[in-house]
């Protein structure tokens, strides 16, 4: 559920290349990667699979992406951003060092970061999300150094509503470990990242109460995480330079400035529906969207589930995951875990607060936390 991304069956293993892992796995030649392509139908994927030393076929993680053109490394494709982290790689290369195989892939349209087929703003469904996460389980299911008698997914954010919709579709599915959970109906958080983010950021800016174009300016250039940046961006034209001008949607007496009381909460909610019903936002309005996480739980309760949130998460609140596991337990789960960290955000980087969360590099602690419950759970 990430608000900067603003901009406009299965044909198996097509081609396999072994290739030095890439990214933080180059330190260790033990590890290695393999390259990918793999149909999704309509649209051919560039996909990698690291692999763990060893002889023995490892169990196999999938990890689903989050909003917006990702990819294979969910980094963001609409914008370049590789200076935030690189949370796939990060996390494929640390489940190889604990013995499992990692399966990361573009998603679908997007063929490399900043390469994006249209077709991505204006087809793709979330169905077609969920088809792809089962493509490609079958795409490596014969690979001889994957055992596909286990098999867990690994969903962020946008991917955890997706991740936890294939799960029915997978007969060997293990668990399930969804991050920064979409655990509250989309509208909800998307209106929550107006007032739980942006309104606190730009209170730092107002004058008055109220914010202008130069304030606005001031406030695009601040120290702001994604999604306080990000949004800034929404109510002004050219925030970037001296020639901002106040998003007259925001202003609705026209006199050049945004009431942060009186003026952004409705605009704000205004904005969001009007791009739930068929702007950037189309995917997660209603008929086309997935329901939230916490909405399916009845189909998650036979099924181990671990859930990984940063407290100071600015995309979806700490509280939706909370919800989720209290969901799971009323449904009658008896394998659910759920593990919160403190100045963490949206990608578990460190966030000092939610205005303030840059989906930077994963911290250690959740990594470690992810190895142990798989362990865990490939010992029973």
């Amino acid at each position: 559920m990430r608000s900067r991304r603003l901009f406009a069956v299965s044909l198996g293993l097509l081609t396999v290349v072994t290739t030095a892992c890439s990214g933080t796995a180059e330190s260790d030649a033990s590890v290695t990667s393999s390259a990918l392509t793999m149909s999704f139908g309509d649209f051919v994927s560039k996909a990698e699979l690291t692999l763990p030393s060893g002889d023995r076929p490892a169990p196999l993680v999938v990890l689903v992406g989050g909003s917006g053109p990702e990819d294979l490394n969910a980094d963001d494709a609409s914008d370049g951003a590789t200076s935030r982290g690189h949370l796939f790689a990060d996390v494929a290369r640390s489940l190889a060092d604990e013995g499992f195989a990692a399966l990361r892939y573009n998603k679908h349209y997007v063929n490399g970061l900043g390469d994006i087929d249209p077709r991505f703003g204006t087809e793709l469904t979330m169905s077609q999300l969920v088809d792809d996460v089962h493509s490609a389980v079958n795409a490596v299911a014969n690979d001889p150094r994957i055992d596909p008698r286990w098999v867990y997914l690994y969903g962020w954010s946008e991917g955890t509503t997706v991740a936890a919709a294939a799960a029915t579709g997978i007969p060997n599915l293990r668990g399930i470990i969804l991050q920064g959970v979409v655990g509250i109906p989309w509208r909800e958080g998307l209106i929550a990242q107006w007032e739980r983010v942006v309104r606190p950021y730009l209170r730092n800016f107002a004058v008055d109460g109220s914010v202008g174009a130069a304030e606005l300016s001031r406030a695009w250039h601040g120290d702001g995480g994604v999604v306080a940046h990000e949004l800034i961006g929404v109510l002004g034209d050219d925030v970037s330079s001296e020639r901002t001008v106040v998003n007259p949607t925001f202003d609705p007496d026209g006199n050049g400035r945004i009431d942060l009381d009186n003026e952004l909460p409705t605009a704000a909610v205004r904005f969001v529906d009007e791009q739930l019903a068929g702007g950037v936002f189309r995917l997660y309005g209603a008929p086309s969207a997935l329901p939230d996480v916490t909405a399916q739980a009845t189909a998650l309760r036979d099924l181990p589930v671990l859930t990984l949130h940063g407290e100071n998460d600015s995309n979806v609140s700490v509280d939706a995951a909370t919800r989720l596991d209290r969901a799971l337990a009323a449904n009658g789960s008896r394998d659910h875990t759920l593990r919160t960290y403190p100045r963490s955000g949206h990608s578990l980087s460190e966030a000092s607060d939610l205005q303030h969360d840059p989906i930077g590099p994963i911290r250690p602690e959740p990594l470690i936390d992810l190895g142990r419950w798989l362990r865990d759970h490939e010992s029973r």
